[in-house]
């Protein structure tokens, strides 16, 4: 049952209230509860991003760039999205990093075909646009790690950085 609309008309001031509005009001409840019962009782699981944060300056990261922090997998999931976010921008540079995952003994490997960034420019609490997923990268399995990588920053004036990572679970 979808949501119905009440529309002004049906409840204009001073008007009695019709059989048909009280129909309207109590389906959109009864709708609202199933809803809630279906979240709350069914196989909807809603999962929070994977957050990556970098806090402080993290110019002086650049010197080492790789293995900044890693995280692994609880379960298969396939990723949909990558997105940096700067708290304190700089005033020269960009910030770029790059997520990478490794299974079992294998290499290390980039999830990314163009790796999210943000110029000085963009000013404080920018968000990136930029990221473009490997489509044939972005199905991992429950055990594979999952790196992440500095390959430019903004001058030391920049502080604090996450990466937020969505996916769905499958």
């Amino acid at each position: 049952m979808a949501f119905a609309p009440i529309n002004t008309d049906e409840i204009s001031a001073g008007e009695p209230v019709t059989n048909s509005t009280q129909t309207k009001i109590k389906d959109n409840f009864d709708n609202h509860e199933t809803r809630l019962n279906d979240l709350e009782t069914g196989n909807v699981t809603v999962y929070p991003p994977i957050i990556m944060r970098v806090n402080g300056s993290y110019a002086q990261l650049l010197a080492t760039g790789t293995n900044i922090l890693r995280t692994t997998m609880n379960f298969d999931l396939v990723l949909t999205g990558i997105r940096l976010l700067c708290d304190k921008a700089g005033t020269s540079g960009t910030t770029e990093v790059d997520l990478l995952f490794k299974r079992g003994g294998g290499a290390w490997t980039s999830v990314l075909t163009t790796k999210p960034s943000l110029s000085y420019t963009a000013g404080d609490n920018a968000i990136s646009s930029n990221a473009v997923l490997d489509l044939t990268k972005v199905s991992l399995q429950a055990g594979d790690l999952l790196r992440l990588d500095l390959t430019s920053t903004q001058n030391y004036l920049a502080q604090n950085f996450m990466v937020r990572v969505d996916f769905n679970k499958l």
